[in-house]
């Protein structure tokens, strides 16, 4: 999957669609730094709000050796189930 992804990048740079199923297909492999670059070319605000967006980002900056940004992406949510699965994922 990586692979075709990889070849039709181009055509699809600023596709909030392609770029949050890039970034699952690539952190789900292991590429943590172009699954962060990807993730954070989504612009679409119902995406970034979500819970599953949310945790896959703060995973790749974990990976990435930058846990802050994990955290400050936890500050920014509010009291609920899932910032508390967010924690835990961070811890």
């Amino acid at each position: 999957v990586n692979i075709y992804l990889n070849s039709v990048k181009a055509y699809m740079y600023n596709d909030d669609d392609f770029n949050w199923n890039y970034g699952i297909s690539l952190a789900q492999t292991g590429n943590y730094k172009a699954a962060e670059e990807a993730f954070l070319l989504v612009q679409n605000e119902t995406y970034k709000n979500d819970y599953c967006y949310i945790s896959w980002l703060a995973r790749c900056h974990i990976m990435n050796g930058q846990p802050k940004l994990a955290w400050e992406l936890y500050l920014k949510m509010d009291t609920s189930n899932e910032s508390f699965n967010l924690l835990q994922l961070i811890a």
